[in-house]
């Protein structure tokens, strides 16, 4: 009887909530952080294929926590270093903000002059400009900044948003925040172009980064078939 009972099921559900603290907050003297799962248990067995197949699903809800006390440590003084981790996120955004202002005012200035060569260009050469002698009024490392500008200013403004119990995009924040950290070391690199030895090394990886794409635009299709054909081969035999 249990045997064709278990051949006849096709989907089960199991659903429960949990409540949970954050208690590496309290140790970084910060307001806890009280989170509410609601995780489903999924067995799907519509396959019929011998082997039921498991599903967990979670969302979470961040809260405020309710009743809590804290010892060793004043509420007003957790309170106050959260405020001041407000005030300098709220100091980065102005700061990015003003970057991305002037970056976006040179590229538009620049964008001006060039137009203005090529129309001077054709009239005293009665020559057009080509499409690569157009770019050098294009200044990447400007694009560069004001690409990580706006993923600083968004991934900030996700964070005093999540400091603020607002929010809970953990992944969005830190994908910004970190994608935007390594813009801004990479942009380092233009500063090390006022020195002679550097400003070599510099022009050097400027001309060879086109023929390096195309190196690994084609190396890269060798690695796409790799995993393509590890994928097929050894999928089935895995879960994974």
């Amino acid at each position: 009887s249990t045997l064709f009972q278990i051949s006849r099921l096709i989907q089960v559900e199991i659903s429960f909530k949990l409540k949970g603290i954050a208690l590496q907050t309290i140790h970084a003297r910060e307001l806890p952080d009280c989170y509410a799962f609601q995780n489903t248990i999924t067995f799907n067995n519509r396959a019929h294929s011998g082997k039921i197949k498991i599903y967990f699903d979670s969302d979470t809800d961040i809260q405020e926590c309710k009743n809590w006390h804290i010892f060793n440590s004043g509420k007003y003084v957790l309170q106050r270093n959260t405020q001041y981790i407000l005030v300098f996120d709220g100091f980065v955004i102005l700061s990015c903000l003003a970057s991305l202002i002037l970056c976006t005012r040179s590229i538009v200035l620049a964008w001006r002059l060039q137009k203005r060569f090529v129309h001077f260009f054709l009239e005293k050469y009665k020559r057009c400009v080509c499409y690569a002698d157009r770019l050098e009024f294009l200044n990447g490392w400007y694009v560069l900044v004001i690409i990580s500008d706006v993923m600083t200013v968004i991934g900030s403004i996700l964070k005093m948003e999540i400091k603020a119990k607002n929010l809970t995009s953990y992944d969005v924040c830190s994908i910004l925040l970190g994608t935007s950290t390594l813009f801004v070391w990479v942009g380092v690199i233009r500063y090390l172009g006022y020195f002679q030895t550097y400003n070599v090394l510099i022009l050097t990886m400027q001309a060879s980064l086109p023929k390096v794409l195309r190196f690994c635009c084609c190396a890269g299709m060798i690695y796409l078939g790799y995993t393509f054909c590890g994928w097929i081969v050894l999928g089935p035999y895995h879960e994974k």
